[in-house]
């Protein structure tokens, strides 16, 4: 695995490496403008962290607000990057990682079966997300609880992908990215 940090990416899915196109390959159905995608994951995004706040003051009450909940809070977004990284280290090939659009992303031209892309989807939202969560809820820990609520509200655009891929693909498909489209077809 090879992983290449990019810059900036300039909006046009043409300049994105790309493999082989395979012939009779499937549309994974999604939002194909990316400043509507964007929006709508925005969107998303802050009424999950409405409802994880609303949560948390029943909760943690006081504590939200503690030096160790904000820094949390911050760190959940500085793991922006890592995350993308998470994702990287999952492929086999060379992956690549962006920044632009308002979001940073990882890909790569690689054909995967649907498993792995599923794995490769989800694998930030358990590290960085479920696991820190469901420890600092279980420990009563106001910093570990805000950073995994705040690592799966990022984690939305991927949640997004995963349930595409879950409806749309079946259980024996690959998928790969083309032209920033994500194809399947049977294999």
């Amino acid at each position: 695995m090879n992983i290449k940090f990019m810059g900036k990416y300039n909006n046009d899915p043409r300049s994105l490496p790309k493999g082989e196109m395979v012939s009779g390959a499937h549309r994974i159905k999604k939002i194909d403008n990316l400043v509507l995608l964007n929006i709508v994951m925005t969107v998303i995004s802050c009424i999950l962290g409405y409802m994880f706040l609303i949560f948390f003051i029943n909760v943690f009450g006081r504590e939200l607000l503690s030096i160790g909940g904000v820094a949390a809070a911050i760190l959940a977004f500085v793991f922006i990057i890592p995350h993308e990284y998470i994702h990287a280290v999952c492929f086999k090939e060379s992956a690549y990682i962006y920044v632009g659009s308002g979001l940073l992303f990882a890909m790569s031209p690689e054909h995967m079966s649907k498993k792995r892309y599923l794995f490769m989807l989800m694998l930030p939202f358990l590290l960085l997300g479920a696991l820190p969560l469901g420890a600092g809820l279980i420990a009563h820990c106001a910093p570990l609880a805000i950073f995994g609520a705040l690592s799966i509200v990022t984690c939305t655009g991927d949640i997004y992908y995963a349930i595409n891929a879950l409806f749309q693909v079946p259980s024996n498909g690959k998928i790969y990215l083309y032209d920033m489209v994500n194809y399947w077809y049977e294999g």
